[in-house]
């Protein structure tokens, strides 16, 4: 069966990557990532990419409803955010750091918001985010939230308890051994003996040597050693904490409710003539 992770755009989507790529490299599973349709227009669908590729574990960024729905019988994780955070981390990621290129893809309409964004000041340029926004805000609001295979998970609980949602997920996938299983520490054993080999850390230079292997389930204790080694601080290339700001990096902040911050009256009232109750609807409150 299809596994599936449908994260948003601002969403954690490169922290979680990172750990879907180790896992899969763990069990041998061909995973690949989509952010947009231009990768599947020489398939004829993204369906179609996933056969012809043999593709096990698809990720996808702002997937509409529509396009999900051509997939073969699959097991899904989405994940969404405050539509508000998604706002105000993409201001800053579009004005400074955001790739222009990336699998294939060039973000054309990127290149002329990017230039925009410098010519205005931050609560302006909120302004023109908003509005911006509307590619990433719109999937999320026509999806559909009740899918009887998709386990629904918000980023402000991936991030805040990391451990148990990412075992929740593992487990949604069915990719964790039992409860209880005997043989957990031989398991944890190879997996930490196998990660050292693709994290290159500089202390397993000689296992490294070691053949290449893969398993048939993860041990429950992959999670905490996934999320243990894709930290903030790592993933920043950097010594800051989440909370600490750096508006020229990728992961400029790390914390949930930053709109409160630089929403002022005029940015709830265009936010909301423009998507309604959508932060509401998905679960968040309004102020």
């Amino acid at each position: 069966m299809l596994l599936v992770y449908s994260g948003r755009h601002k969403a954690a989507s490169s922290w979680s990557r990172a750990i879907l790529r180790e896992a899969a490299a763990l069990l041998g599973l061909n995973m690949v990532t989509v952010i947009a349709p231009e990768q599947w227009a020489s398939y004829g669908s993204l369906a179609e990419l996933v056969r012809q590729e043999r593709v096990d574990l698809l990720s996808l960024t702002n997937i509409e409803q529509r396009h999900y729905e051509t997939l073969p019988p699959r097991r899904t994780v989405n994940v969404i955010r405050d539509p508000r955070d998604i706002v105000v981390s993409g201001y800053f990621s579009h004005r400074n750091t955001h790739g222009v290129h990336a699998l294939g893809v060039t973000w054309h309409e990127l290149i002329d918001h990017r230039r925009r964004l410098l010519e205005l000041d931050v609560p302006d340029g909120l302004l023109e985010e908003i509005e911006f926004s509307g590619y990433f805000l719109d999937h999320m609001s026509t999806w559909d939230y009740h899918q009887p295979e998709v386990l629904e998970l918000r980023m402000e609980d991936q991030i805040s308890d990391q451990v148990a949602v990412w075992t929740r997920i593992f487990e949604h996938y069915g990719l964790l051994v039992p409860r209880r299983a005997v043989g957990g520490w031989v398991r944890t054993a190879a997996v930490r003996c196998r990660l050292a080999a693709l994290r290159a850390e500089p202390d397993a230079r000689l296992r490294r040597t070691l053949p290449a292997f893969t398993l048939g389930r993860l041990p429950r204790s992959y999670p905490r050693l996934a999320v243990n080694h894709y930290t903030f601080t790592r993933l920043s290339d950097s010594d800051r904490r989440p909370g600490e700001v750096d508006e020229m990096n990728h992961y400029r902040n790390g914390v949930p409710g930053d709109w409160r911050n630089h929403f002022t009256e005029r940015h709830r009232k265009a936010f909301r003539a423009r998507y309604g109750d959508l932060a509401e609807r998905l679960g968040y409150p309004a102020d």
